[in-house]
């Protein structure tokens, strides 16, 4: 399935479209072991082939001391918005352990899409190694 042919799941007001599968809550990945990607960090800035990734996409993902990076074949893509710190916390509401991999394959589930068409960010959830 192309890109284009995945249901928005919510609009900005600045016109960016979330598409793609919405997937479990947060809480229920955390409790499987496979925690979500809300996205990439802004700082520093994703790789521009990030335009280039589609919905089904699997990247490698690498602890690199405090951060986490997201790998395709040609190398790093962006890092994700995980803290060191949010590792072994206890979600309140389910009572679930956050693990946060040292290793893993990040499965690619939705694209932030500029209102030009251009993939801006991407989520999903991770599956560890």
């Amino acid at each position: 399935m192309r890109n284009q042919e995945y249901p928005e799941i919510s609009r900005r007001k600045n016109g960016d479209r979330l598409i793609g599968i919405a997937g479990p809550l947060a809480d229920d990945l955390y409790s499987a072991g496979t925690p979500p990607v809300w996205g990439l960090a802004k700082n520093p800035t994703p790789a521009s082939r990030i335009s280039e990734v589609k919905i089904g996409d699997q990247l490698q993902i690498q602890r690199l001391g405090s951060r986490w990076v997201a790998q395709d074949a040609q190398g790093v893509v962006g890092n994700l918005r995980w803290l060191p710190g949010d590792d072994g916390k206890t979600v309140v509401a389910t009572g679930a352990r956050i693990r946060l991999p040292l290793s893993g394959t990040f499965h690619v589930q939705r694209l932030l899409i500029d209102p030009n068409g251009v993939v801006k960010d991407i989520g999903g959830y991770v599956e560890p190694s």
